[in-house]
């Protein structure tokens, strides 16, 4: 089966909708009944999964389109069968779609309005206040203590180079975004974390900021290159969205605080204050796990749901985070359970939007791991001696524009790679073989249906296609 790698990779491109313009059914797989609207849909989505070559939808394009349908339903079919989207990973993990969709969905049917239109006046008075009229350029490196920030300053002061100082000192995935140098380029002042807003805007263009800022990603030492104004104008759309976002994010956050408050949120301050003395080699709190930090109709959360949370990393260790930043985090955690309470009363986890989005991610997580079940058993270590023999059969690939050949040690890994895809692309074009032999008798197609797909010709775009 063509492009079924990438195809599979990808994961699920495929939206599913209730109604569609034409419903002959084109293809029956299983107790699934494709119609021709739906195939056309489907059919779209494989535009971004290697299927882009395909730009005249005669018969045999059509064709080609039905079989890598066809290949990623009986992948789906056969993931059910084994119960992969039973195994506990996935099953977490198609729950947070579920509740990330459910709490997506009251967000916009209770808290943000259809439409939001602002005035000329309106926007440049949002472009000042957030400050966005100014930008800066700056060099930092960002340390994990206070003491080491303070060590860098010194080094600077006494005459080392701040490049040179980056690779030693600033944490590792800030030189990873912003590279080795420290230069973080142009950044609008609105747009920085917000204690480097003050300094940035203030300091004299060449200088070094004297004291570390902290901020959630560690404790900054700066220099400010450059700073400009920026012209309203060139900006205006970019301002537009930005003014969008904010007045949606507003919306949000007093839908939020209006549901916290009719829930009748409460907050335990003792436990919190316990909760942060706990030593920050522990996970466990075994004298008071069961105190309940927050309480809200019908809901808690104890320090025994708190500390789970950190384990699978999805909150900070209590002992490691300043109270501002803990305290907020336990307040989003029983806000985002009371959002999900809220939805499901309003019944939006049974919305069709929300079903489609969670049956898209079931099927994609099942595929994935039904590639790597199949992969790990059919592919073995691709060996060197393997990555040798393809090099020589194929020296004439290597010859390089000054006539000379690459060296296998320079090629080797990339050959290797190439290899194991290779396997890989081996392995699923068996178990496909396999799965339309063990499923043949549930597949139906109706040929007519499938030349009257695309009557008028159009490949087309999806929406997240169009530039």
């Amino acid at each position: 089966m063509k492009n079924w790698i990438v195809f599979i990779c990808v994961g699920s491109m495929f939206m599913v909708s209730a109604i569609f313009a034409d419903d002959e059914t084109v293809l029956r797989i299983g107790d699934k009944a494709i119609s021709i609207g739906h195939f056309e849909e489907m059919a779209r989505g494989l535009r971004q999964s290697g299927y882009m070559h395909i730009e005249v939808l005669d018969h045999a394009g059509k064709q080609e389109l039905l079989d890598g349908v066809i290949a990623r339903e009986l992948l789906i079919m056969e993931g059910a069968r084994r119960g992969y989207d039973r195994e506990l990973a996935i099953a977490e993990a198609i729950d947070a779609t579920r509740r990330k969709e459910t709490i997506r969905k009251l967000y916009e049917q209770e808290a943000v309005r259809p439409e939001y239109v602002f005035s000329e006046r309106e926007l440049r008075s949002f472009f000042v206040e957030k400050n966005f009229d100014t930008e800066v350029y700056s060099q930092h490196i960002v340390c994990k203590s206070e003491e080491e920030a303070r060590e860098v300053i010194d080094k600077l002061k006494g005459g080392a180079s701040f490049a040179s100082l980056v690779h030693e000192h600033s944490v590792p995935n800030i030189q990873q975004r912003f590279g080795p140098g420290g230069w973080v380029g142009w950044f609008k002042i609105g747009d920085l974390f917000e204690n480097l807003k003050a300094p940035l805007s203030t300091m004299d263009p060449g200088s070094l900021y004297p004291e570390p800022v902290r901020t959630h990603v560690g404790f900054h030492v700066f220099r400010l290159k450059e700073r400009r104004p920026v012209d309203f104008a060139a900006s205006r759309e970019w301002v537009e969205s930005q003014a969008l976002l904010h007045a949606r994010a507003a919306d949000m956050e007093r839908y939020v605080g209006n549901l916290r408050q009719r829930y009748g949120l409460d907050f335990d301050f003792e436990v919190f204050a316990a909760l942060r003395k706990l030593d920050p080699g522990l996970s466990a709190w075994p004298e008071m796990e069961d105190r309940v930090l927050l309480s809200w109709r019908d809901g808690q959360v104890s320090a025994r749901d708190y500390m789970a949370e950190v384990e699978r990393g999805g909150a900070p260790h209590p002992a490691r985070a300043d109270s501002a930043l803990l305290y907020k985090t336990m307040d989003n955690l029983a806000g985002k359970q009371i959002m999900a309470t809220e939805a499901r009363a309003l019944g939006l986890d049974r919305d069709p939007q929300v079903i489609a989005v969670v049956d898209k991610e079931r099927s994609s997580l099942m595929v994935k791991r039904l590639f790597e079940v199949e992969v790990r058993r059919r592919v073995g270590a691709v060996t060197e001696a393997e990555a040798r023999a393809f090099y020589e059969e194929n020296i004439d690939e290597f010859i390089r524009e000054d006539g000379k050949v690459s060296e296998f040690e320079f090629l080797k890994e990339s050959i290797l790679g190439a290899l194991r895809e290779k396997a890989k692309a081996g392995a699923m074009d068996e178990v496909l073989a396999e799965l339309k032999e063990q499923y043949d008798d549930q597949i139906e197609i109706w040929p007519a249906a499938l030349d009257r797909s695309f009557a008028d010709g159009d490949w087309g775009l999806l929406p997240e296609d169009t530039p």
